[in-house]
């Protein structure tokens, strides 16, 4: 006869199992309709806030390229911008990649795609933007520098430097700038925006002569962007589905892939799949929780084998 406190013990393993089995089966469910039912992978990359770093993001895009699984290529963007030189690298990366693995890549925004950010979407064969979106901000500017040379007179404080050539302290804060000093940093400027210009006016197919429309560091909506060539269609997220479907010759579901997080624990997280959704993560039959719910369910199962056996 069983003891009392072996039935305890069955009757919480099969409560135990009862409040996993859900998401067990819904997990094997995954695992074999994908071969059965008709759905192509798309890559969904998330560029948000300032753009420092051009490293992460091109190994993710290389990635996605490379990989003849992702048919195509979203790149949500929401920035103001941030350093023009990894904007540019980005930019080169994109235009390389394309033309050794064509693929499409498109652009959504929703609030802001403005300097470095407009850079890299300028790469993509398509922006897609709403219409109050701020949009542009096309234009070269070296960071501020704040010149403390008279403040320190003033208070007595000296600052002594040791440096060997001309112009190496010309930003410092406590050196004044020369008009000599002050048209070097302009020319660099300058130069930073002849760049731009004319990498937005190749790719987006804009006229140089009338680049005082839609450069200049102006900032227009979404709608006016369109009428000046800046992006090429209003909408949202339902219409870069549409056109990635369109460009990509995608039928079925499309299966979302994203890049791993950083922590090694996350990095189980691969893709998600959920009415061309990729917001709604908790339906990638790749994720942490589904093997780590399988892992437990082996566990409990041996464990309650080995103990009826005993028993």
């Amino acid at each position: 006869m069983a003891r009392f406190s072996d039935i305890l013990k069955n009757i919480f393993f099969l409560f135990l199992i009862l409040q996993i089995a859900p998401s067990v089966i819904k997990n094997i469910q995954k695992q074999y309709v994908q071969f059965f039912e008709l759905h192509s992978q798309v890559g969904l990359i998330s560029i948000d806030g300032d753009i420092r770093d051009s490293m992460k993001y091109v190994k993710h895009i290389k990635s996605f390229f490379k990989n003849p699984e992702i048919k195509a290529i979203v790149l949500k963007i929401n920035s103001g911008g941030g350093a023009a030189g990894s904007g540019q690298a980005i930019f080169n990366e994109i235009n390389l990649l394309q033309k050794k693995y064509p693929k499409p890549i498109i652009t959504i925004t929703e609030n802001t795609l403005a300097s470095a950010a407009y850079y890299i979407a300028a790469a993509t064969n398509m922006i897609i933007s709403s219409p109050s979106t701020l949009i542009g901000s096309i234009g070269g500017y070296l960071p501020h520098q704040f010149k403390l040379n008279d403040l320190a007179e003033q208070w007595k404080v000296h600052v002594e430097t040791v440096s060997a050539g001309k112009y190496k302290m010309l930003r410092d804060p406590f050196t004044s700038t020369t008009p000599e000093g002050k048209a070097i940093l302009q020319s660099i400027a300058n130069d930073a925006y002849q760049q731009f210009i004319q990498d937005i006016s190749k790719s987006r197919k804009l006229s140089l002569e009338n680049a005082t429309e839609w450069a200049e560091g102006k900032i227009f909506t979404g709608n006016q962007a369109l009428k000046l060539g800046l992006i090429d269609e209003i909408g949202s997220w339902s219409n870069a589905v549409e056109r990635i479907r369109e460009k990509a010759l995608i039928e079925g579901k499309i299966e979302w892939v994203i890049p791993p997080k950083p922590s090694a624990i996350f990095q189980l997280f691969g893709s998600t799949e959920e009415n061309d959704d990729p917001t709604i993560q908790e339906n990638s039959h790749r994720s942490f929780m589904d093997s780590f719910i399988n892992s437990f369910i082996n566990i409990i199962e041996e464990r309650y084998r080995a103990h009826n056996t005993i028993s």
